[in-house]
């Protein structure tokens, strides 16, 4: 059963019940909503702030909780609320020690604030806020930086979501809402300030979701300054927008194209530097000639998209080269297929497959998305790659099975499947989207109500009939030392790792452990801690001293830009890298490309904030570096510790997010006021990191001295 509405919004259970014995959601009134975003070149950094309010002038409200939507793959690195005159900062934890530090404060009728990822999506979050004291405002501020959208040849996608689209199935989480609608009295106000490198210039600027107004030349925060062409700030035309909608900007500049390799020193981590590589592949294979098989979302959900799909359809098939197998997998409740299996592109096949798609219509029940995609593969050719063209609204829960499926058959068929999410109107589900894209090597695009989509279109095709090629590798060169000699790094050779067991020790021998007594006086069962340290029983596992995100480099595209991120322990090497190669092979010779690095000249956390998102989005997804991590023996890690090994998984997602302070499906902000305006944390004399709105201003200036 779906879920009626997802929108963002602070509440609270109060006293009423509603059928079911459940007690009815009473939304704070929305005071005030804003986001300011910052573009620097192809990455994006936005401060949320949303002021609500406790109506009650005598009760204190003891917990509510506040939800909100974020596109897929940023990285949350500042959590703050301001309750009354208490202002809480936010650190990175382990989820359940977060929880715990939460309910700890708030039965001490302390005021305190947890900001999670929800487990069944990453791209929807919640804040629990505990002790609202009567008649007192809350404001919420949330820091988040994220990669930019590829839009076309020298375009940028920047979208911010205002809504949380209703989605098929069950969820779990208890702070995700639904079946009530969020007071939006005031809607959301936006200002993007879009600064693109020094010898670049804005080409232009537009919104297809809203009507906007451009300053050429100046930002919002310095508009006494002298105009450049590199320069520019939107702004919602009409001051708000309504919060069902999520607003897209595509911005148009010279030179976005361009490979491009930056690093960067952390401030507070010593020896430790992140590296970031974008790249953008131009260069032309002759086309392969795949079986595509487009899987037609025709649930009840898409009633208000099927002339979109319509015409999308219409558009795909009409630009299909001769050669090709194409089948049409229409599903809902459940998949039914144009052909028993794909058949020839001809003349006479096309016709009949206009005509089938002139009949759609969305009268097909639920979203089973993954039946469809399960049903899809099954039916493949097995001599060809197989290309799946998705096209659906994205609403659906539980979406880590889908993820682990293609996951599975992408390894087992050694990356002959690949998947194209097309995202069909408003509010898509964009971590379904990018996590099928990641999963499938494919890529992912969006198109809202009312945008031009052909050329959207003709370049998933484009992806779609370019040869895969699956063992793509990178390399960093350093400096030459006195001796004129040249060092290189291969990056994958770090998965190779000495684990140990914690319950054995270095300097005992092998096979032997001295003996314990069944009789010792200083012991006392009854006061031994059932609930040790979360990951004590875990063997060690060390991390590799180059740590690429993603773990395995997918699927690039002439026309599109991917972006690879190395994190480089204090055990690398240390000498300045002066280049990255990515290297591949293909059936018609081998594939290079040097990219010289720029080595920024102040230390900054931007990129490593990112590089650590990327890192933990392929642990979440069942992909990253300990999954291919081998012992001296050469035996995977997964396969020595089968029982543990999810465990392991979490325990290195939370050493990321816990060292680069990064929220995840495994890691929570948590904030809480002790008395003497200290956090719990400050009161037990630990060393607690604060991600500061101003701090992250800094750095992230840093990153973008020098063109990308």
């Amino acid at each position: 059963m779906a879920h009626n509405s997802y929108l963002c919004g602070c509440y609270y259970y109060g006293t009423q019940m509603v059928p079911y014995g459940r007690r009815m959601k009473e939304y704070l009134p929305l005071l005030d909503s804003e986001a300011h975003s910052t573009i620097l070149s192809i990455t994006s950094r936005t401060v949320l702030k949303q002021t609500f309010t406790n109506p009650s002038s005598d009760e204190v409200i003891k917990e509510c909780i506040y939800t909100f939507p974020l596109y897929d793959g940023v990285s949350v690195v500042g959590f703050t609320c301001k309750i009354g005159s208490r202002v809480l900062t936010g650190t990175v934890k382990e989820k359940a020690k977060a929880t715990e530090i939460f309910n700890q404060a708030v039965a001490k009728g302390q005021t305190a604030g947890l900001l999670e990822q929800a487990t069944e999506a990453s791209d929807v979050f919640s804040t629990k806020l505990g002790n609202i004291p009567a008649g007192k405002s809350v404001i919420v501020e949330i820091t988040y930086i994220g990669e930019l959208k590829h839009h076309e040849t020298e375009g940028i996608r920047f979208t911010i979501p205002t809504s949380i689209a209703p989605r098929y199935g069950q969820v779990q989480s208890p702070t995700v809402p639904g079946g009530s609608q969020a007071q939006q009295d005031e809607g959301i106000k936006i200002t993007v300030d879009i600064n693109m490198p020094e010898g670049s210039f804005i080409k232009g600027i537009q919104s297809p979701s809203h009507p906007i107004g451009i300053s050429m030349g100046v930002l919002s925060t310095a508009t006494d300054a002298d105009p450049t062409m590199n320069r520019a700030c939107a702004t919602l035309s009409l001051g708000s927008a309504a919060l069902e909608k999520d607003f897209v900007l595509i911005v148009q500049s010279k030179d976005i194209g361009i490979p491009k390799a930056i690093l960067e020193t952390h401030p507070t981590i010593p020896h430790h530097r992140a590296l970031m590589a974008t790249l953008v592949p131009k260069f032309t294979l002759p086309p392969s000639r795949p079986e595509i098989v487009f899987v037609v979302d025709r649930s009840g959900s898409m009633s208000g998209n099927i002339p979109m799909v319509i015409s999308s359809m219409k558009v795909f098939l009409k630009s299909m080269p001769v050669g090709v197998k194409f089948n049409i997998c229409s599903f809902g409740s459940q998949s039914t297929f144009l052909w028993p299996q794909s058949r020839s592109y001809t003349s006479e096949n096309l016709r009949e497959a206009m005509l089938y798609v002139e009949t759609f219509k969305a009268n097909m029940g639920g979203t089973e998305t993954f039946r469809a995609i399960k049903s899809t593969i099954e039916k493949r050719y097995a001599d060809l790659p197989l290309e799946i063209m998705l096209l659906t609204d994205g609403d659906i829960w539980r979406q880590e099975e889908i993820f682990t499926y293609i996951n599975e058959q992408v390894e087992i068929t050694h990356g002959k499947i690949r998947v194209f999410p097309l995202g069909i109107g408003n509010g898509v589900s964009s971590a379904l989207l990018e996590g099928l894209a990641r999963a499938g090597n494919g890529f992912c695009q969006s198109v809202q109500t009312g945008e031009r989509l052909d050329n959207s279109i003709v370049r998933m095709l484009r992806g779609a009939l370019t040869p895969h090629i699956t063992d793509y590798s990178l390399e960093v060169k350093y400096e030459k030392d006195d001796d004129d000699f040249e060092l290189v790094d291969q990056v994958t050779e770090g998965v190779k790792v000495l684990f140990s067991d914690p319950n054995t020790s270095e300097s005992t021998p092998q096979g032997y452990r001295p003996p314990i007594s069944l009789f010792d006086t200083t012991a006392d069962p009854e006061k031994e801690d059932i609930k040790p340290q979360t990951f004590d029983y875990l063997p060690e596992v060390p991390y590799p001293k180059l740590l690429q995100a993603p773990h395995q480099i997918p699927s690039l595209f002439a026309f599109s830009r991917t972006t690879v991120y190395l994190l480089m322990s204090p055990k690398t090497v240390q000498r300045n890298p002066t280049a990255v190669v990515l290297r591949a092979t293909s059936a018609h010779g081998p594939l290079a490309l040097e990219i010289p690095i720029e080595v920024l000249s102040n230390p900054a956390q931007t990129i490593h904030q990112l590089a650590a998102k990327k890192a933990v989005q392929d642990l979440e997804e069942g992909r990253g570096w300990i999954f291919d991590a081998k012992n001296q023996a050469g035996v995977l890690v997964k396969d020595a510790y089968p029982g543990r090994f999810d465990d392991l998984v979490q325990r290195e997602a939370v050493r990321i997010g816990e060292q680069f302070g990064v929220a995840s499906k495994w890691c929570s902000f948590v904030a809480v006021e002790a008395n003497d305006g200290r956090t719990m944390n400050d009161k037990k004399g630990e060393k607690v990191e604060s991600v500061e709105a101003e701090q992250d201003d800094e750095d992230y200036d840093d990153v973008y001295v020098s063109p990308f």
